[in-house]
């Protein structure tokens, strides 16, 4: 009589291990990078801006020039919003008012930038003329879309990142980080997987990848959005120096900041851009 018991054991043990009762195993990261890189390729394209900045060192007589920058954004919206890192395109975002060591005496720099011209160059070659729409300093994002009544926008497509799920992530997580190769090698879409190595808690939540070029979207493996590339500011040392590292803001912070910048019209070029509020 003792078999029943076994049988019935045996039965239940098998029902517990079922592949119904089961988890789901996580889909292979590979898997998820060749799925978000077919539909979402385009979603990462170079940014070109010419940037007017002057700086001055404490008392010292004030510099200026113009120099060309060329950087990733990631396209948001369907109309052609784009997020970039703003100190890409806006060096006064890193070194405004901060105070750094020169001939052993501390100075605090006085740093302007404008963006006087910037064109998206598109994943097909061409190039359509952006503004500046917004700045949010205090997370060092910027927006920019097509510039009213741009012909070159006219026929233009966008292909934004999915924004409507995200995944936050943990220690170890896979993720995948859309990308594009530079000039030399015809800035060619490309695909890369890494994984979350620290999570930063102050002065607010960042993941630390290896990946550190600015301007990209990165996801989990669940194809779902998780963060942006950007740099976090600090001091070097007791002595002063800005230290620059780059970081990956949590989808929560970049969908709430993307939020405002869709309020955020395209204006004409000499106008100034909206910037958070403080």
């Amino acid at each position: 009589m003792r078999s029943l018991p076994l049988a019935l054991a045996a039965l239940l043990a098998f029902g517990s291990f079922s592949p119904a009762a089961a988890a789901d195993p996580a889909p292979k990261i590979e898997e998820t990078a060749r799925r978000l890189f077919k539909a979402h390729a385009d979603s990462v394209i170079t940014v070109r801006a010419t940037v007017a900045l002057t700086m001055a060192a404490g008392d010292s007589p004030s510099q200026s020039r113009d120099q060309t920058v060329e950087e990733f954004g990631t396209v948001v919206t369907a109309d052609g919003l784009v997020v970039v890192a703003a100190s890409s395109i806006d060096p006064a975002t890193a070194a405004d008012g901060r105070t750094v060591n020169m001939r052993g005496s501390q100075v605090k720099l006085t740093v302007t930038s404008e963006v006087k011209e910037a064109r998206f160059i598109m994943p097909d070659g061409s190039e359509i003329p952006a503004v500046v729409v917004y700045k949010d300093r205090d997370l060092n994002l910027a927006y920019l879309r097509p510039e009213p009544g741009a012909e070159e926008a006219k026929d233009a497509k966008f292909v934004p990142i999915v924004l409507s799920a995200t995944q936050k992530l943990g220690v170890l997580d896979e993720v995948v980080v859309l990308s594009r190769l530079d000039k030399a090698m015809g800035r060619t879409a490309c695909v890369e997987c890494d994984a979350v190595r620290a999570i930063l808690e102050k002065p607010r939540a960042y993941y630390s990848i290896h990946i550190s070029t600015t301007g990209l979207p990165i996801f989990g493996n669940t194809g779902n959005f998780a963060g942006f590339i950007t740099t976090r500011f600090g001091s070097a040392s007791d002595n002063g120096g800005i230290s620059m590292s780059p970081v990956v803001l949590p989808a929560a912070e970049v969908v709430k900041s993307i939020e405002q910048a869709k309020t955020k019209p395209a204006v004409a070029p000499t106008a100034k851009p909206v910037e958070a509020k403080k």
